[in-house]
Formats: structure tokens, sequence, C-alpha cells
């Protein structure tokens, strides 16, 4: 938002403004606030009403006012300020004047170097915070497949122990298949004997 009006004052009275009897309330408010100011007052000050920030520079028995809305940054303001006394000082004859290339002047955003360096540091926090944010995610994927390859590692060792339990079983399982058709073999074998030499081998023995 720009600086939508301004005043000189000279003893409590102001005898310029700019725009000249478009802002009739905003010049009754700055009127009041200068005819308040000690003639012997040197600095700054700032008032608010409503969406308005009334700012002022005392010189003595000089005073500059310049209203703005609130989202105005001040230091626009107090920089248009400070900048009227030594034109007015040159020209006095011409204040109106003054007021109104200052006003074109400090309400041009490209006039404004500390907001454009401003916006600046923010376009570049802006990438840096988007690169942050990247990084953290390109983490996050490396923390993902870390875990991916550990559940694989982790699977793998589970199989190798499962395949070995596993060939354990299938070789207690031939074995036993073993051992029983050999029992079979030696049972066939203790038959077909019996059934030559009788139990007693008594039919080999006569032979």
């Amino acid at each position: 938002m720009p600086i939508i009006y301004a005043a000189v004052a000279q003893k409590n009275s102001i005898f310029a403004e700019h725009p000249e009897k478009e802002q009739a309330r905003l010049a009754d408010v700055c009127a009041r606030i200068v005819a308040q100011v000690p003639l012997n007052e040197n600095g700054k000050k700032t008032f608010t009403e409503d969406t308005y920030k009334f700012h002022y520079k005392s010189l003595g028995e000089r005073v500059y006012i310049c209203v703005a809305h609130t989202e105005t940054p001040m230091r626009v303001c107090y920089s248009f300020l400070e900048s009227l006394d030594p034109l007015l000082a040159k020209d006095f004859n011409s204040p109106k004047k003054i007021l109104k290339e200052r006003m074109e002047f400090h309400n041009d955003p490209g006039s404004d170097k500390l907001g454009n360096l401003q916006n600046e540091i923010d376009e570049v926090k802006d990438v840096m915070m988007d690169n942050i944010e990247r990084v953290l995610q390109r983490g996050e994927k490396l923390d993902a497949l870390a875990e991916t390859s550990n559940a694989l590692a982790t699977n793998a060792q589970d199989f190798h122990r499962t395949s070995r339990s596993l060939h354990r079983a299938y070789c207690m399982k031939y074995a036993k298949l073993i051992a029983l058709v050999v029992c079979l073999v030696i049972v066939l074998i203790l038959i077909i004997v019996f059934a030559v030499c009788n139990p007693d081998f008594s039919a080999c023995g006569n032979n």
C-alpha cells in the first residue's frame, strides 16, 4: 500500500499538502496531530487510527507528516519524511510540488531498495527451503531403501535357516527310509532262510 497523504506544517499549522482537498478526513486528523506537537520537539512518532498510520517527523517549528495504510512499511514512510527537509531548504516556495514528487518516488516499489533486497532474500530462502525439502525427501527414500535392503537381508537369512532345516529334515527322512529298507531286506532274507532251512536249520544241516 502507498503513502496516500502528506503535509508540511509550520508552527502547528499545515501550509502545504498533497493531494490537496482530496483527503479531508485524513487532513483533519493530521491537523489535530500537528497542533499538539511541541514547537521545540525534534523526533519521530507514529499514531494508528482504523486502518491508517500517521507518521510525523518534527524539526522544531516545522513538522512533516504522512498517512499510509497499516500494511505500508514504516521505513518507506520515514524515508519519505527524511527526504523532504533538505529539498524544502533549497526550494521552500514549491512544497506541494516536492510533496507530490517525493510521494510518487517513494510509492514506486522499485525505489524501496531494502524491500527489494528483502524480496531477493526471501526468494533465496524459498529456494534453499525447497532444496532442503528435496534433500530430506531423498534422505527418506534412502532410509526406505535401507529398510528394504535390511528386510531382504533378514528374509535371506530366514530362508537360509529354513533351507538348512528342510535339508536336515529330508536327510533324516532319507536315513530312516534307508534303515527301513535295510531292515526289510534283512527280514526278507531271514524269511527266505527260515523257509528253506527251517527255523532250527535242520533242513540245511542234513544236506
